[in-house]
């Protein structure tokens, strides 16, 4: 048993969530959260600190071969769940971890989302005007190329952050039964709408590519007649458009991805 999972169970033991927790420790309750996922361990005023709280020795408490003792009053509360933890060889996720993980890559895709929206805005108008003009010549360079330095940025940036979640992805997760329900009905909810996003994105770009195309097939010289300023605010609104719905979708294709990956290998619950 690791680290991490000893301490989630002693404080459940103990009847503490994470906030008590860290007050006890003057410490904050997202460190207890990084602690409990085995991303780090307490400092080692801290680590004394836990040990007396709860009772037990130094080694028990920092030694993975051992197990830690009953709870309080004598009752093993939580020797089930150790037990079904051991016998599923896998990684005990709880509700806080969980919610991490999702929130992580939201902001991640978030980040990423962005950038691809931005990338394609910027390049919409390439493959829809009828021919070259001073936007295509002038504009259109500058904005792609700061649009692929964006990528570029924001890909290098989510590289060298240290993922806190490497963990969750890497291993079989276990999940209390309550939590694994609460995350299934969550993404079963979730899902049809992040599809739908995806699909209605797709979808608005294609048909106005394909209401484009008709229409200039149809009225093909009085593109020739439209001001620049009408052609403008025609390439303007593509942009955007464009830039909209690939955002949203890859964002979308992101939150499902998130979802999928925490709750593989999970028994599925009509999802």
């Amino acid at each position: 048993m690791t680290f991490g999972e000893k301490l989630y169970q002693l404080r459940k033991a103990h009847g503490l969530s994470q906030e008590t927790l860290a007050e006890k420790l003057n410490t904050s309750r997202q460190a207890v959260s990084k602690w409990e996922n085995n991303n780090g361990y307490p400092e080692t005023e801290k680590m004394i600190l836990l040990a007396k709280l709860f009772q037990i020795s130094l080694d028990d408490l920092l030694m993975e071969e051992r197990e830690i003792g009953a709870s309080p009053g004598g009752a093993d509360e939580d020797g089930e769940n150790r037990r079904m933890d051991k016998k599923e060889n896998g990684y005990y996720v709880n509700r806080e971890a969980a919610n991490g993980f999702l929130l992580y890559y939201k902001k991640k895709f978030l980040l990423i989302a962005a950038a691809c929206g931005l990338i394609l805005g910027c390049n919409a108008v390439s493959y829809s005007s009828l021919e070259p003009g001073f936007y295509e010549l002038t504009i259109e360079p500058i904005l792609s190329m700061v649009s692929v330095m964006a990528l570029f940025f924001i890909v290098f940036y989510i590289i060298l952050k240290q993922n806190p979640y490497r963990n969750l992805r890497n291993k079989e997760l276990v999940f209390s039964e309550d939590v694994r329900r609460e995350l299934q009905d969550e993404f079963k909810k979730m899902k049809k709408v992040l599809l739908t996003g995806i699909i209605v994105c797709l979808a608005v770009v294609g048909i106005n590519e394909m209401y484009f195309n008709y229409f200039l097939s149809i009225n093909g010289e009085k593109m020739y007649l439209m001001s620049d300023a009408e052609l403008q605010r025609g390439n303007v609104f593509y942009m955007i458009l464009v830039g909209v719905c690939g955002f949203v979708a890859v964002f979308c294709a992101g939150v499902y991805w998130s979802y999928a990956v925490l709750l593989r290998n999970q028994p599925e619950r009509g999802i």
